[in-house]
């Protein structure tokens, strides 16, 4: 597993190439033992990215996060893992290891649901019958636990008996927002709690986008509910269309 979290370490070399170098290479233990010459033959590798990768060759950092994922019972999943779902390995883009804790259900249809982080009771209420009603089909629901939507989402498929994922743009050691920590651990008990960041990260405003690609990734469908101007839930939407999700609009 130590060279799964190197080659999400290595510097600017992001998901896209890291799938690259495992279609050429198969293992990420091969990728560390390429050659400058082997290197070259990966498409769309820049000369800057092989000298990252022939320069990065400790794995001091890799042993660090997995020993604090074995400290705080994270498990790491990887893109050869039968758990991770197709529709979402499948993606170019895909991480190649995600961070997790919970359990996996049957993911072969999903919905997320995501918006407004301000919203009135009104948009709440619909929100509520919204997520019950697939709750009611047994249908899992994706979210990012953030104000709002999500963590409405998220606490009506709890409250419900459903099955809820919880995508966070920070390390999965660390509750944010802050107010919500009752309910990832309930998540964390009931359902699935992923991300792409080792234990130990922050969560900064570059992360969110692409926690926000990954709601997208793992749903079927895509509903955002009462989105405001700019807001990150149209951002999920704008990936959902992407990568050819059914996505629906509630103002």
């Amino acid at each position: 597993m130590i060279y799964w979290i190197w080659l999400t370490q290595i510097p600017q070399v992001g998901p896209v190439l890291s799938n690259r170098l495992l279609e050429k290479f198969k293992t990420p233990v091969e990728i560390y033992r390429a050659d400058h010459e082997a290197l070259q033959l990966v498409k769309g590798i820049s000369n800057r990215q092989i000298e990252g990768i022939l320069c990065s060759k400790s794995l001091d950092k890799s042993k660090e996060i997995l020993d604090m994922c074995n400290k705080k019972k994270i498990s790491i999943l990887t893109n050869q893992d039968s758990r991770y779902p197709f529709k979402a390995k499948m993606l170019e883009d895909a991480p190649v290891i995600l961070y997790c804790q919970g359990y996996f259900a049957d993911l072969s249809y999903s919905v997320g649901i995501v918006g407004a982080r301000r919203c009135n009771q009104e948009v709440k209420k619909q929100c509520v019958q919204i997520t019950q009603s697939y709750v009611r089909q047994g249908i899992p629901v994706v979210s990012g636990m953030a104000k709002g939507i999500d963590g409405c989402a998220a606490t009506v498929c709890i409250n419900e008996g459903g099955y809820t994922i919880a995508v966070l743009g920070n390390g999965l050691d660390i509750c944010y927002p802050s107010e919500h920590q009752l309910l990832m651990d309930k998540i964390r008990e009931k359902g699935l709690l992923i991300s792409e960041y080792p234990p130990g990260t922050r969560p900064t405003r570059y992360n969110f986008p692409k926690r926000n690609r990954l709601i997208s990734a793992w749903s079927d469908k895509v509903i955002i509910i009462a989105p405001g101007k700019g807001s990150g839930a149209l951002i999920t939407g704008d990936y959902a269309k992407k990568y050819g999700r059914e996505t629906e609009i509630i103002a």
